[in-house]
């Protein structure tokens, strides 16, 4: 998605970015909230505003361009090179930094107050309220 709204953009046409569909529908951003803007900027040359979107964004970039080029070398020689992919060390370090970050987002909106807004302006929210 973020790749694909980069190239519509460079061929002039304007994207307009509808947010957390997880946050309309319950009030609390998901975990990859602000990931899509994050990445469009950083194609843009933009890295500060990146980091501000979402500072794992740089990090999710890496591991795509790893994983793309793993697949590819696989799909190429025809075997199985690794399964690094497969480790639960790998999977553990990527969850903690994702539950960590997010967790420390959440906290800032909640110390903020803006996390009980959001919550009240959910579907979920006005559904059940």
């Amino acid at each position: 998605m973020p790749l694909l709204i980069v190239v519509l953009h460079r061929l002039g046409y304007e994207v307009h970015l509808w947010g957390c569909f997880m946050q309309a529908l319950v009030g609390i951003p998901c975990p990859t909230w602000g990931m899509t803007r994050a990445v469009f900027e950083i194609a843009n040359a933009q890295w500060s505003a990146a980091i501000q979107y979402n500072l794992l964004a740089p990090f999710a970039i890496v591991l795509w361009g790893v994983a793309l080029v793993h697949i590819s070398a696989e799909l190429w020689t025809r075997t199985v090179l690794s399964l690094w992919w497969r480790r639960r060390s790998v999977w553990l370090v990527v969850g903690l930094m994702v539950v960590g970050y997010h967790g420390h987002r959440l906290y800032d909106l909640w110390t903020s107050g803006t996390l009980a807004v959001t919550v009240q302006q959910s579907w979920l929210y006005g559904l059940l309220g």
